[in-house]
């Protein structure tokens, strides 16, 4: 099994597979470089959206390891992670380049701020695992988070709720934001949907969220 994350300007991606992260140079078709300083299996990678020798790393050894390709020793541990559950999504801020996101195996997500490698903020979502999270287009951006409770949900940047949808009926994978549409999200699941959630310019009634399923 492996993963993979696209780089910011250069064709490159980055592999995960058990132990070690590979970063590829696509155009070249070669490893540029093999890394492994994690001690359980990688659960999840995300390249910095402003450096791109930069970018984070978590994994099953409960630790959150920040990389930088230049340094001659290219990882150093957030010391965010210390609620025991451990992390299984990664995102850095589209406009903030020292603060990142991570989600845990209890549904928590919390805001990081690389500077002090500590939480500056943290939510209680979700009740399982978070599986996935995207930050919008949006000049404020919002994130979208997808879990193993089988719900979406929209943060603001105090990670406040405003936005829900429980459309999917199993556990939620992946979620994107449309580049065209700032207000239409699609989100994917093991019940084999693919779900359209379009979010309101005002905010929801007690019906619930607005969701169009393929």
């Amino acid at each position: 099994m492996f993963l993979c994350r696209y780089c910011r300007s250069e064709l490159r991606i980055c592999f995960l597979l058990l132990l070690s992260i590979k970063v590829w140079d696509l155009a070249q078709q070669m490893v540029l470089s093999s890394y492994r300083a994690h001690s359980g299996q990688v659960t999840c990678v995300t390249a910095s959206l402003h450096k791109d020798s930069v970018f984070l790393s978590c994994s099953e050894d409960n630790r959150i390891l920040l990389w930088d390709t230049r340094c001659p020793k290219p990882a150093s541990q957030m010391g965010c992670t210390a609620s025991g559950y451990l992390p299984t999504s990664l995102a850095w801020h589209p406009q903030q380049s020292e603060v990142f996101v991570f989600g845990d195996e209890s549904g928590t997500i919390s805001l990081v701020d690389t500077k002090s490698a500590r939480c500056a903020l943290s939510s209680a979502v979700h009740s399982q695992c978070v599986t996935d999270l995207v930050f919008s287009p949006h000049s404020t951006p919002f994130l979208a988070s997808v879990s193993e409770d089988c719900s979406l949900a929209v943060l603001d940047s105090g990670l406040s709720e405003v936005f829900r949808s429980r459309a999917h009926r199993d556990f939620v994978r992946d979620a994107t934001w449309s580049p065209l549409n700032h207000s239409l999200l699609t989100t994917v699941g093991w019940d084999h949907q693919v779900i359209h959630h379009i979010l309101p310019t005002e905010p929801l009634p007690a019906l619930g969220p607005k969701s169009v399923a393929e």
